[in-house]
């Protein structure tokens, strides 16, 4: 039973320290106990607002959701305030913007995907909100591809309107590079470079995905534990009772 204990405390520990787990460029989240982290989540968000928002949406996400990444009521109601939304268009064909409210989903700055594909030369941004869910290295993906815009080579003909990009399949890719460095200012007053940028965009939009990821790890941790526990107790019976 001792030795029982102790491998549940040591589980129980490995969750609560979830996110410190990750090494490197590395997600926390991707461990077995592992979590997200709050300052990369909020972080994300930022980087996904001033360098991601205006091409990309998170339709399936709204404002009021962002108190799962540790922003409180009063935060959210701040951000609202300072954005306008499209909301279809109006009789001249200009765009019909709104103040944004919590209730409202986070969208793209187009009014319709007509009008995305217009702006992009005949390409539709992504909405982002399950695309790491879709992908088979998810973040780790997202990350790559952000950081992985380089100069073409020489014996490659890009297409109209493209860029290199080594993360990209084909390396060709219609969307440029997204990620500002300075775009972002944290709370500490300092501006994090293109591979933090990067890296906490990656995870917000893993957030996005999956954002119940952590409860599912808890309950699965409590349901192994209850069986360990219940396996070791059963034990303990069946071998008092043969003594």
């Amino acid at each position: 039973m001792r030795r029982l204990l102790a491998t549940c405390l040591t589980a129980g520990a490995l969750l609560a320290a979830g996110p410190a787990l990750a090494s490197g460029n590395g997600f926390g989240f991707d461990s077995l106990f592992g979590g997200y982290s709050q300052a990369a989540l909020q972080t994300g968000f930022a980087v996904y607002r001033a360098d991601c928002a205006s091409c990309h949406g998170l339709s399936l996400v709204h404002y009021r959701d962002l108190g799962g990444i540790g922003l409180s009521e009063k935060d959210i109601a701040a951000i609202t305030a300072q954005i306008s939304q499209a909301d279809g268009t109006d009789a001249h064909g200009k765009p019909h913007m709104v103040k944004a409210t919590p209730d409202d989903a986070i969208t793209w700055s187009y009014p319709d995907a007509k009008a995305a594909i217009a702006a992009n030369h005949g390409a539709l941004p992504p909405d982002l909100s399950l695309f790491e869910a879709g992908h088979p290295r998810g973040a780790a993906y997202v990350q790559s591809l952000l950081l992985g815009y380089r100069k073409a080579p020489p014996n490659l003909t890009l297409l109209p309107n493209h860029y290199y990009n080594v993360a990209f399949p084909g390396g060709q890719i219609a969307m440029p590079p997204a990620l500002k460095p300075g775009s972002v200012t944290l709370a500490d007053g300092k501006q994090p470079d293109a591979a933090q940028m990067a890296h906490d965009v990656a995870e917000f939009l893993a957030w996005t995905a999956d954002p119940k990821l952590e409860d599912r790890k808890v309950s699965g941790l409590g349901a192994i534990l209850f069986l360990l526990v219940l396996g070791g107790l059963g034990a303990v019976v069946f071998r008092r009772r043969r003594a």
